[in-house]
């Protein structure tokens, strides 16, 4: 089972712009205008190590309205490497389509799915490999459009937890998919103490990867987790009582020799950090604190995320006492 060691949020701008009008036949009263919204949804990245792209090639968006008819658009723009995509910046996907007011379900978008050579596909230092997405279709919650208003969402595909291979295939599942309306999400950046990195590296240097290289992760947890007793590696599922992270992001030096992660699209409200430098032993499909030997080796504090009056507040969050320079050996 190969572990990727990244996190992605697709951000890609999908504008929906809907013009009403109505239809003035012969000896008919002219209906009146349909009433329509705007909608807005997107795709972005985080850098990942091992792999060094994630090309996806989707198809088409597809949701029902509360009348039950199923609407179809193709995508515009349907080709595209998550890894260039990172922070804040979007890649468009859609643009310009009509879309009446009202709610709407089962959306998602399909994926055409890879044999390596066409289709979506990851590239790592073994090659070019098909890639797959669980049931052939990004999922997204559900949502609804009013009259001559703009709705921002956001596709958060963190591949942590979410993307897996198993003999040449890759597949993201599910369970690393997530959507957010933007006005109620904000953005985190984490300053990192560089001690807590170097006490890590020094205590578990037998377990590093070669070369004396570590995976620096922040796992994020809801406010339910209160202590790092309750902190759960990325896995499918538990047997035990600590809580799964329902987001991960890697931990990265600067210019300036400081330790920070990023993470975007976080829905407002109250969460925990947790960190370790152990990333590289957390596979996303098993219990590794009690069947391998991850380790979570500090509790991050509590963090609340603030949207801001529109969506989209930078909060910065710092652990231990921060980037204080002086960064050190990492991965």
């Amino acid at each position: 089972m190969t572990l990727f060691k990244g996190a992605a949020v697709v951000t890609s701008t999908v504008l929906m712009v809907a013009c009403g009008g109505g239809d003035s036949g012969s000896g008919n009263t002219p209906s009146p205008p349909q009433e329509t919204g705007l909608l807005t949804v997107a795709i972005s990245d985080a850098p990942m190590d091992d792999v060094e792209m994630v090309w996806l090639s989707l198809n088409e968006l597809v949701m029902t309205d509360e009348h039950g008819l199923q609407h179809r658009y193709a995508v515009h723009n349907p080709n595209f490497d998550l890894l260039n995509f990172q922070g804040m910046n979007s890649h468009t996907l859609m643009s310009g389509l009509e879309l009446p007011k009202g709610h709407y379900h089962n959306v998602h978008f399909t994926v055409h799915a890879g044999t390596g050579n066409q289709g979506s596909a990851v590239e790592n230092a073994q090659g070019r490999h098909g890639l797959r997405v669980e049931s052939g279709y990004l999922p997204m919650a559900d949502f609804t459009v009013e009259a001559e208003q703009h709705h921002t969402h956001t596709l958060d595909v963190d591949l942590y937890r979410g993307m897996f291979q198993n003999s040449e295939e890759f597949e993201i599942r599910h369970i690393g998919i997530n959507s957010v309306d933007n006005r109620h999400m904000g953005h985190v950046i984490g300053e990192m103490d560089p001690q807590w990195l170097a006490d890590c590296e020094t205590e578990f240097a037998s377990k590093s990867l070669p070369g004396g290289l570590f995976t620096h992760l922040a796992y994020f947890y809801p406010d339910s987790v209160t202590d790092i007793a309750q902190m759960a590696d990325s896995s499918v599922s538990r047997d035990d009582q600590r809580v799964l992270p329902i987001a991960v992001t890697p931990i990265f030096i600067d210019e300036h020799g400081d330790w920070h992660f990023v993470m975007g699209y976080l829905p407002e409200g109250n969460y925990r950090v947790g960190y370790s430098c152990l990333g590289h032993l957390d596979d996303p499909q098993t219990d590794d604190i009690n069947n391998g030997e991850f380790v979570m080796y500090r509790d991050g504090g509590a963090l609340t995320v603030d949207s801001g009056e529109n969506g989209g507040h930078q909060n910065v969050h710092q652990c231990g006492n921060g980037h204080v320079g002086g960064g050190h050996g990492g991965h």
